[in-house]
């Protein structure tokens, strides 16, 4: 990725991750489909088929241990494919990388499953890399570490594009490397964060929450989550509400939350794509810049070494 060598600037990032992105749009969304709506769908099917059946299961059942057996069985064939799509899903945050690499190479992106060995060909390793970054997510999102943790995620933000990069590094070596790349660019890394999350996110979600409130279609779309909002019991928690007068809540707004909490899921699962396109160029200019910061420090005691040389001569 020569082409970006020592720009060091997150307005170039953007703009390049989104020409890239754009220009190719059509191969991420179909690459991001199954990864994105498989999981979506595996979680559908696991909790309509165990909740829709689970009164015609225990009607039937000889004991509550045998119908408990049956209801977890018909959420199976959801899990699995939840499942595939999740490992599917977290592929794609390094197959992404390589194929920003070769876009930027050849100014194309063909040849997609192909990407997927960066991973695939390393599975044992990443999945191990994916066991210690949930650790360590699990442990910075506690409530005693949520404003260290915050900060110490900003400087591992680049470990999927090192991993993806820099194959023989150890997954000790893999955070280690992120936080020397992003030490002294912590800021500038935070801005590039904040406006992707912004836009791929919280920008289209609300547009196109706003598209089906416009063509009226949120109320019709939220109805498929009733299921969900008619267990839970709203007649006690509409009481309690009432005596501390506060608004009570209905089965409709229920569904209408969870409707686009999914959207905003579906919608960052989709444009994960130009976060990672973005990520792999400013880990590629930071390394870059890092390197000629290493190269520069190693030639001024050679120069100084050549002067004294010769001022002893004299």
């Amino acid at each position: 990725m020569s082409k970006y060598k020592l720009n060091n600037s997150i307005f170039f990032i953007l703009w390049e991750g989104i020409k890239i992105y754009f220009s190719n749009i059509d191969k991420f969304f179909i690459y991001m489909l199954f990864p994105v709506f498989g999981q979506v769908i595996g979680i559908a099917l696991a909790f309509g088929l165990s909740l829709g059946f689970a009164d015609k299961v225990a009607q039937k059942a000889d004991s509550p241990a045998s119908a408990l057996l049956m209801v977890l069985l018909l959420a199976v064939p959801g899990l699995l494919i939840f499942a595939k799509a999740f490992w599917d899903y977290m592929v794609a945050y390094v197959a992404l990388n390589s194929m920003t690499e070769g876009a930027v190479t050849t100014g194309k992106v063909y040849d997609l499953a192909s990407h997927n060995e960066v991973a695939t060909q390393r599975g044992w390793k990443y999945v191990g890399f994916l066991i210690v970054l949930s650790v360590l997510m699990s442990l910075g999102s506690s409530i005693f570490f949520i404003i260290p943790g915050f900060v110490l995620w900003i400087y591992f933000i680049l470990v999927f594009q090192i991993f993806t990069f820099e194959p023989d590094l150890s997954i000790t070596d893999i955070f280690k490397r992120s936080f020397l790349l992003i030490k002294g660019n912590w800021a500038r890394t935070f801005i590039l964060m904040a406006v992707l999350g912004f836009f791929s996110m919280y920008i289209l979600t609300e547009g196109i929450t706003v598209v089906f409130d416009y063509l009226n279609l949120t109320e019709s779309a939220s109805s498929i989550f009733n299921f969900i909002s008619n267990l839970i019991p709203l007649d006690l928690i509409n009481r309690i509400l009432t005596h501390v007068n506060q608004p009570i809540i209905t089965n409709a707004m229920i569904s209408k939350t969870i409707f686009v909490s999914v959207l905003g899921m579906i919608i960052s699962g989709l444009t994960l794509p130009i976060r990672s396109i973005c990520w792999s160029l400013w880990y590629k200019n930071l390394s870059d810049v890092k390197g000629a910061e290493a190269e520069i420090v190693v030639a001024k005691p050679a120069r100084r070494s050549r002067k004294s040389r010769y001022e002893n001569e004299d």
